[in-house]
């Protein structure tokens, strides 16, 4: 599914629905769920589509950009497919952490989310980077 999709996304030029995604891992992990952001990483621009409201003062905007700046220096799509260049393109990169999860879903070379979730929920490949981009391109049918 993931690769049907991202080939549509190549040849389509997609808006992917933000809005959907968040509300499927809100109704998926209700206060589990931490933040989204899309990402471009050649510019480093991002844009946060969810922060679960105590993240909000726990974390500042000063915080908050160094986290996902540095997610997008280090996680980037190409890096990572050069370190592991024998197994393939990459589609999505999972970090456990003690307190969360960070899932980066690879959308085209230079775009992604970065999804996190609390520590202890369930993610699953390939179920759930592929229930992401069934959110996210809601209009796009397997061939």
């Amino acid at each position: 599914m993931i690769h049907n999709i991202l080939t549509m996304l190549f040849t389509n030029n997609t808006t992917p629905d933000y809005d959907r995604l968040v509300s499927m891992l809100q109704d998926r992990f209700g206060d589990d769920l931490r933040w989204v952001a899309s990402f471009e990483s050649e510019r480093y621009d991002y844009t946060v589509h969810y922060v679960r409201p105590d993240l909000k003062t726990e974390l500042s905007s000063h915080e908050f950009d160094v986290v996902v700046h540095r997610s997008i220096a280090l996680f980037r799509r190409p890096y990572i497919e050069e370190v592991y260049t024998h197994l393939g393109p990459a589609r999505t990169l999972v970090v456990e952490h003690d307190r969360a999860t960070a899932v980066h879903l690879y959308l085209t070379e230079t775009e992604g989310v970065i999804i996190k979730v609390a520590a202890g929920n369930e993610i699953s490949l390939p179920g759930f980077p592929d229930d992401c981009l069934a959110a996210l391109f809601p209009d796009e049918e397997e061939p």
